[in-house]
């Protein structure tokens, strides 16, 4: 499964998106049949097929082998995934690596039918897409707070990994707020359920059938070994549709550089006393992070006033930036700290 790009608590302002579930947590011995009745209302298969100009399209973007539906052709190549309803309407979000290129996008409904669905728009960076259709979920979705999971909690995931309809996968939360270098301003939630092509996009459920978050990937061990599945917050997903309802009218700054929590190797060699602070990598050429003079070697430790205790709150921070003007960064360099500030508009 291709690695795909696509957070976790967000600011108390974003967590309010997510409504507390209003169903009782079911009894240990009492099974999820009741959680998949209630969450699978708002679950849909999607598949993105053929393409708009195969010359033109990214081919990262293009469907390998093991993300093909199982009636796919070589004359008609036909990605699969799933999604859930994302409000009242016909909204529906998937990830955006399942329909991007796509020459037509099909969702297959609860209710076994078939619509075609519009790509309104689509954040490669955290890899959602956002598709309309002229069909609505038979009740509203429910979604409850992600920032409320814990580890150990049980979490449901449904999909349609290989084309198996409406398959349903249970396993407990490892983490909620698991960030990899290579993914920038994306925190997960982690666990050790089963994701197969397919699974992507769909929803991830609480044991009460509540959904607290979105399918993304599965972190493949040594020889091809399971790994842990990891799941972009709901709070997060809500903020991404949220923009791209905007149509860009007011579009969240990206950093573009790369970050990690500082390794104690790292904090060592940087005359540090503790591994606090997010150690960057990577700074694009022509960045935003460019533009602010950091650097890599840096290691932030603060944003804007607020102090960061790992690359996670670097990414909390960086979600509920708003505007580049009056942007400070704190960072530790050569011995010594410094701040980083935005130009002062002309």
């Amino acid at each position: 499964m291709r690695r795909l790009l696509g957070t976790l608590l967000l600011a108390a302002g974003l967590a309010g998106c997510a409504a507390p579930s209003p169903w009782p947590s079911p009894a240990p011995a009492a099974g999820f049949a009741a959680a998949v009745s209630r969450g699978g209302a708002f679950a849909v298969g999607v598949y993105g097929i053929g393409a708009d100009d195969a010359a033109d399209a990214d081919e990262a973007s293009l469907p390998r082998g093991d993300e093909l539906a199982p009636w796919s052709t070589a004359e008609l190549p036909a990605r699969i995934g799933a999604g859930f309803f994302i409000d009242e309407g016909g909204a529906v979000v998937t990830a955006a690596h399942v329909v991007a290129g796509a020459g037509q996008v099909l969702v297959k409904l609860p209710d076994q039918r078939v619509s075609p669905a519009r790509v309104r728009a689509m954040d490669r960076d955290m890899d959602i897409a956002l598709l309309e259709l002229d069909a609505a979920p038979s009740v509203a979705p429910v979604f409850a707070r992600s920032a409320a999971l814990r580890a150990g909690d049980w979490v449901l995931a449904i999909g349609e990994p290989y084309g198996l309809n409406r398959s349903v996968v249970a396993g407990i939360v490892g983490g909620r707020a698991r960030h990899f270098a290579e993914d920038g301003e994306v925190l997960f939630i982690q666990s050790d359920l089963t994701l197969n092509p397919g699974n992507s996009g769909g929803p991830l459920l609480d044991a009460r059938g509540a959904i607290v978050g979105m399918s993304l990937r599965t972190v493949v061990g040594p020889y091809g070994t399971s790994g842990v599945s990891l799941f972009m917050p709901i709070e997060v997903v809500q903020q991404v549709v949220a923009e791209l309802r905007s149509d860009g009218a007011a579009p969240r700054p990206r950093l573009g550089a790369g970050f990690e929590d500082v390794s104690p190797l790292a904090a060592w060699h940087a005359g540090r006393p503790d591994a606090r602070g997010a150690f960057v990598n990577a700074v694009a050429r022509g960045s935003v992070a460019a533009s602010l003079g950091l650097r890599v070697g840096d290691i932030v430790v603060g944003m804007n006033g607020r102090a960061l205790g790992d690359s996670g709150d670097f990414v909390r921070a960086l979600l509920s930036w708003r505007t580049l003007a009056g942007t400070r960064l704190t960072v530790f360099r050569a011995g010594g700290y410094l701040e980083l500030r935005s130009a002062a508009p002309r």
